[in-house]
């Protein structure tokens, strides 16, 4: 039998409105013998929540006949060996359950970090340190084996800062693991530094002041301080050059 795949929202609809002649195109199709698919890019939902809005549209169509990039997703990392076991989802729900339905384990939503930040932390132009303040406290979950980045409408820096990752490539290609980390920001360079085992070199031109290093615990403490690019050849690790 052929096969015909419509995308769906701005082809045979737009938000609720169904589009001239979408549903005679698809009876049409149907009655000639035609597998009528349905295709989207958006996760944000699953195939059997597009099954209830083609109904309510009046357009047909049910689950198998529908592929949503979620599902596409899931089906993906269900053929890959070895199995993902733990998956860290950003985008909605309808995600996670597709690559649930296949038997994958995905973290729940509530386990992502960042959600709920305290209207201080995201009133803009308030007080800018309280971001990076608010970043110091939220526990970050161990790591994942496989990433799966979706729509998300509520992505924040809690949820991707401070990612290491740039600093590990940095060590891959340097062929090196002794390396040290000049930045202006404890919560983000410092953290990611001393998270790839880098030494961090704060400076204070940039995002944090004098004042604010007093208030740094943990990876987010420097290891050295300058105030100026100058002042980096006084430390013991750039002596002589």
């Amino acid at each position: 039998m052929p096969v015909v795949i419509f995308d769906m929202d701005g082809v045979l609809y737009r938000g609720s409105s169904v589009m001239p002649h979408a549903r005679e195109t698809l009876e049409r199709l149907r009655r000639a013998g035609w597998q009528v698919f349905f295709a989207t890019n958006n996760s944000t939902s699953t195939r059997e929540e597009y099954v209830q809005q083609l109904r309510t549209l009046r357009l047909g169509g049910d689950v198998e006949h529908i592929v949503t990039s979620g599902y596409a997703t899931a089906h993906y990392l269900e053929r890959l060996d070895p199995k993902p076991r733990d998956v860290y989802v950003l985008g909605a729900n309808g995600l996670r359950e597709e690559i649930r339905a296949t038997g994958i384990s995905v973290r729940d939503a509530s386990l992502v970090p960042g959600l709920e930040p305290p209207d201080a932390v995201v009133a803009d132009g308030v007080d800018p340190g309280a971001m990076r303040r608010y970043l110091t406290s939220v526990s970050l979950p161990s790591p994942a084996d496989t990433v799966v980045v979706g729509l998300d409408l509520h992505l924040t820096y809690a949820k991707r800062k401070p990612e290491p990752f740039l600093f590990e490539e940095v060590l891959r290609r340097a062929h090196e693991r002794d390396a040290i980390v000049v930045g202006d920001s404890t919560d983000y360079d410092m953290v990611a530094a001393h998270r790839v085992g880098a030494r961090g070199v704060l400076i204070l031109t940039g995002l944090t002041e004098g004042p604010a290093v007093q208030h740094a615990r943990g990876d987010a403490m420097p290891d050295r301080v300058i105030k100026s690019l100058d002042q980096l050849f006084t430390l013991p690790e750039f002596a002589g050059l």
